[in-house]
């Protein structure tokens, strides 16, 4: 009789889905849509939180369980996806692809010709994925091969044409840029003006999965299901995921009701501390998510370099910490990620100093001035560190105007600036970005380069050093260790003294608060969730 109760008990669990069958959706509260969907053209944080959980790479991040029961990825190592092995020989990687892979929802199988086309378009479109393709060391077609059906050869440059074995070339494959697409759907939304499909793909989907969208409500949430009979064999924990638009609703009530089950944005150091004391957890990883300030070097007040050395002898990182992060993060010394081996940590010398700060403004003849102050309103904590900024400096005799703006209408501004189409948006920007890699060559070509079609594209400060310029095209992809450090360690000097660009203040991280219920959170070098690893307790 027991063991008929046991049984029964068991199959009790089965039919209902074990504890899979509650049917209840994983909510997770983002902060705003999505702009784009295309891998080679993502245009903010959304874009490529959705890009890790729709598409698929060759390759993966590893990640390793850690003793809280979060997942933490490798900062370097890899393993198979859609390649199921590869070969290295110097600058060339081979890849073998997996066999029996299909595209949802065309049913097309996947072959070599996809993953060369999709490599094809990161180096043929102007955007995010260019930039990181260079970074890989891929800058032209003829560098990805179809061998055969099912094997790509790619030789990876120097960006000079000279095959070079670039020490990030394999572990850069796992980011979203590189997504594998349906090159036969996609070409079939090719146009004479849209030669690649850039506008269908920036609203569609031609991906192996693990999900697909289902529904959307622009500027209010997004619905993925997970595709039926993946090729993997396997089905996520969460067959259903909303994306939730959160805009100014009570996000901690949400969260408090069962509403949301995820949120990574959208909460201040102090309302984390009160979920935290209310039961749910918040987990913080220390993941390369920096706050930076940039200033327009082009434009008064900012023209003299000691008005902006100023400001950051100004800049309270104690305060910020503690009062508007809860001690969740610490101050950011080095240009780069803290672990990269090129480091010099030579913005340690911007310590909170006001005396310095006022004596910098007298001798540059400017002791008082005001200045728009600007920062996305799609992280509230944002607002928090900057009226502690700006009240640091009104102590030195400086006004900061501030100007919280919603992320994309901020976003269209700053790229405006950059492309030089539009000059409304000058002073100061706060921004919090990720550099992925734990080398120096993605940060200096985004914003230390003088912007041209080599690099530059997130240059808002229009900071521009011949020498600078000089010593990244040439050592970039450079396989000559000690000349390559001594390379960007000069450019970290130039940059700490000119102190217009992307100057790092704090090391934010990643803080998460989930529902009770939920586990298998990642954090990794992009941070972004992968609903794929997260699953009811």
């Amino acid at each position: 009789m027991l063991t008929r109760r046991l049984l029964a008990a068991a199959c009790l669990m089965l039919v209902s889905g074990a504890v899979h069958a509650d049917t209840k959706p994983l909510v997770h509260a983002v902060p705003n849509d999505i702009a784009s969907l295309d891998p080679a053209d993502i245009r903010g944080q959304q874009d490529q939180e959705i890009g890790v959980n729709v598409y698929e790479r060759l390759v993966q991040m590893k990640f390793n369980e850690q003793p809280d029961g979060t997942l933490l990825a490798d900062p370097v190592e890899v393993v198979p996806q859609l390649a199921e092995s590869w070969t290295v020989d110097g600058p060339v990687i081979t890849f073998k692809l997996r066999p029996g892979v299909k595209f949802y929802p065309t049913g097309n199988p996947m072959t070599s010709e996809d993953v060369r086309y999709s490599f094809e378009r990161l180096v043929r479109i102007t955007g995010n994925g260019k930039n990181q393709a260079g970074i890989a060391g891929i800058f032209k077609p003829e560098q990805i091969e179809a061998v055969d059906l099912m094997t790509v050869r790619i030789t990876f440059t120097d960006g000079n044409g000279t095959p070079t074995a670039i020490p990030v070339a394999l572990t850069s494959m796992k980011f979203q840029q590189f997504a594998i697409i349906d090159s036969v759907e996609v070409k079939k939304h090719a146009t004479a003006e849209d030669p690649w499909a850039s506008q269908w793909l920036t609203k569609n989907l031609a991906t192996t999965g693990p999900y697909y969208i289902a529904n959307r409500a622009l500027g209010q949430q997004l619905e993925l299901k997970a595709v039926p009979n993946h090729w993997s064999g396997k089905q996520p924990p969460f067959e259903d995921v909303v994306l939730r638009v959160i805009g100014n609703a009570d996000l901690v009530s949400l969260i408090k009701g069962g509403v949301v089950d995820y949120a990574a944005e959208g909460l201040t150091g102090r309302q984390y501390d009160a979920l935290a004391a209310a039961g749910f957890p918040v987990l913080h990883g220390e993941t390369p998510s920096i706050l930076r300030l940039a200033m327009a070097m082009d434009k008064e007040p900012f023209t003299d370099k000691r008005v902006r050395q100023a400001m950051l002898y100004a800049i309270p990182h104690d305060r910020i910490l503690k009062t508007a992060l809860a001690g969740r993060g610490k101050r950011q010394i080095c240009l780069y990620n803290e672990p990269d081996p090129t480091c010099i940590n030579n913005y340690d010398k911007y310590k909170l100093d006001l005396a310095k700060a006022k004596a910098l403004l007298q001798e540059a003849g400017k002791p008082s001035f005001s200045f728009d102050f600007w920062y996305s309103t799609a992280l509230p904590y944002n607002n928090d560190i900057a009226i502690i900024i700006a009240d640091s400096l009104k102590s030195i005799g400086v006004t900061a105007n501030l100007k919280p703006t919603p992320a994309l209408q901020l976003l269209d501004l700053y790229r405006a600036r950059i492309n030089g189409t539009d000059q409304t948006m000058s002073g100061m920007l706060l921004n919090e970005g990720v550099i992925w890699l734990n080398d120096p060559s993605t940060l200096t070509n985004l914003a230390l380069v003088t912007k041209t079609p080599l690099g530059g594209v997130t240059n808002w400060a229009r900071y521009s050093d011949p020498e600078v310029d000089e010593l990244h095209y040439k050592y970039r992809n450079s396989n000559d260790v000690p000349a390559r450090k001594a390379a960007y360690a000069k450019i970290q000097e130039k940059a700490a003294e000119a102190a217009a660009t992307v100057n790092p203040v704090i090391l934010i991280g990643r803080t998460i608060v989930v529902n009770p219920r939920i586990t298998g959170v990642t954090f990794s070098q992009d941070p972004y969730a992968r609903y794929v690893y997260l699953k009811p307790k």
